[in-house]
């Protein structure tokens, strides 16, 4: 059991760091073209997004969704692994509650385009993980109650058990 959830932290960190470059390996959801930053435009808006989240009703990181800072419209897009489209919403600050039937530490992948208020095109994509308990962790994970409108901070507060 460990070795299948230290193969897929390894996924996710190689598919995170590729996922903008379609030519360049398989990945789950077309980013090309995605403008991820607004640097050198005056812009201030940026767009954060967990890693990780644990749908166990407990009030902390129960839901997965983009933090925005200066966002005036979005579209948040959530795929399974195999491309098929699970949730989708247009509303800033909306988040998905995860599937009830997955397996802790399903890998699910995302796309985000907004438009800033500076009215700049910005984006992002990438992977997270859907988690009922704490793997023995190989790549950091971030959790929604870490986000900041600076950015990540300390440690999450959530509380799951370790996995078997």
């Amino acid at each position: 059991m460990k070795l299948l959830l230290s193969i897929l932290f390894i996924s996710l960190t190689i598919l995170l760091s590729n996922c903008t470059k379609s030519d360049e390996g398989i990945t789950h959801i077309n980013c090309d073209g995605i403008i991820t930053d607004t640097l050198g435009t005056g812009d201030t808006a940026r767009i954060y997004m967990a890693n990780a989240f644990t749908p166990n009703n407990d009030g902390l990181n129960d839901t997965i969704k983009p933090y925005t800072k200066n966002i005036l419209s979005i579209s948040f897009t959530v795929y399974d692994g195999y491309n098929n489209v699970v949730f989708s919403t247009n509303q800033i600050g909306k988040g998905w509650p995860g599937m009830p039937d997955a397996i802790s530490g399903t890998l699910f992948f995302y796309k985000i385009q907004a438009v800033t208020s500076s009215n700049h095109n910005i984006g992002k994509c990438g992977a997270f993980s859907q988690l009922l308990c704490i793997p023995a962790q190989t790549v950091p994970l971030v959790f929604e109650d870490q986000i900041t409108p600076g950015g990540v901070t300390l440690a999450t507060t959530d509380s799951l058990p370790a996995c078997p």
